[in-house]
């Protein structure tokens, strides 16, 4: 029996893909320790595995972390490497007397590369989104004096590698992260330059698994309808203006309409509800999207993963991160439609809604992206490799 630790952090985008996978290895009969926030005790314990949470001094920073400015590449690696800053110590604690064979570690929330030097035990590299072999930003913008956010990057870096005596990495090998093994929740096909990949990766599928979720949800009013469903996720979400501009534009319309808004948005405070509308602050989103037309969406990978799975066309609305990469691959491959939050206007909607309805390319690409995540190697394969690398 092999004893398996999983390190990540506490975003739901980047936890739940790695649920199943998890199912997968106790189900086997290996021991599973995972450490990551409270919040997903539940979870975790239900896919058979023993939670390590996260200790106080990680919660002050999920809460309190501001950057130092506001450049998006600079942000993300400024982040990286702060939040490696606290999360290895209290990892390192919190397992001082436990002896593991393998580590999981999820791309961005687990420090992977410091871990995997400290412990020296074969690591397993988790992407919750595409992977990568280059930075998105030249060369020439990686040079120290280029940015105070850069420096202050370089500067917290050379701390953390001379505080755990680990080599300098180049800003690439702290940002991919490779593992001895990485495994990442989509297709080849769909990940940009998926063949220019080494046998290291592997490429699974979206991670999709029936949630055992006991949401009261009317699915009743859908039956025979074309359906439309609204979600921007679970973090960013307070975008009262944008509900209501929707409900506005498809109030007449001959759609049923399913609109997530999150825990941020007061539903009381979008005034009445039109009849074709359902709003809700949270739904069963696999049950939903296997009966919808149109998902529109802020993106996120996860989302739009589960949506192409069930052949869904999705217009993308990114505002962070890896969305903006997301919304790009979905255009290039046909499948949606990309838009702008603050360029997003009702005839605009109206006319990108009805396109991916009337325009059978659109569904047909969907349909093979779907083909190609049903090819991917799968969980049953990805615990195979995990165990075979001792």
């Amino acid at each position: 029996m092999a004893k398996i630790l999983f390190i990540n952090g506490n975003l739901h985008g980047h936890f739940n893909p790695t649920i199943p996978l998890v199912s997968e290895l106790t189900g086997r009969g290996e021991e599973v320790w995972y450490f990551c926030s409270h919040i997903f005790k539940d979870k975790v314990e239900a896919a058979g595995a023993n939670i390590i949470t996260a200790g106080d001094t990680l919660e002050e920073f999920y809460k309190n972390y501001r950057p130092t400015g506001n450049h998006p590449f600079y942000t993300l690696v400024e982040y990286i490497i702060k939040y490696d800053e606290v999360l290895i110590p209290e990892v390192l604690h919190k397992i001082a007397a436990m002896k593991f064979d393998y580590i999981i570690y999820d791309s961005i929330l687990g420090a992977g590369y410091f871990l995997k030097n400290i412990l020296k035990v074969p690591v397993i590299c988790s992407n919750s989104s595409f992977v990568m072999n280059q930075l998105p930003v030249p060369d020439s913008m990686l040079v120290p004096g280029t940015h105070p956010q850069l420096d202050e990057f370089y500067h917290v870096l050379d701390e953390v590698c001379a505080k755990w005596q680990v080599a300098v990495p180049s800003v690439l090998d702290l940002f991919i992260n490779k593992g001895d093994l990485n495994i990442t929740y989509t297709s080849r096909e769909f990940n940009p330059g998926g063949d220019s990949f080494d046998e290291s990766y592997k490429f699974l599928g979206p991670s999709i698994a029936e949630r055992k979720e006991e949401v009261s949800f009317p699915f009743d009013e859908l039956k025979g309808q074309k359906v439309i469903y609204i979600s921007l996720g679970t973090i960013n979400t307070d975008f009262n203006r944008f509900y209501e501009l929707c409900m506005d534009t498809l109030k007449e319309s001959p759609f049923k309409v399913v609109m997530s808004v999150g825990k941020k948005c007061d539903i009381s405070s979008l005034g009445k509800i039109p009849d074709n509308f359902i709003v809700k602050d949270y739904v069963p989103q696999l049950e939903i999207l296997k009966q919808t037309d149109v998902f529109i969406s802020h993106g996120g990978f996860n989302s739009v993963s589960e949506a192409l799975y069930f052949e869904v066309p999705i217009i993308v609305l990114p505002m962070v991160n890896d969305q903006f990469m997301v919304a790009k691959r979905i255009a290039g491959l046909g499948a949606g439609i990309p838009l702008k939050m603050n360029e997003i206007t009702p005839e605009l909607l109206k006319t990108s809604i009805d396109k991916l309805l009337l325009e059978s390319s659109y569904k047909e690409a969907a349909r093979k992206i779907s083909q190609s995540f049903h090819q991917g190697e799968g969980l049953e394969k990805a615990a195979d490799y995990i165990l075979n690398l001792r």
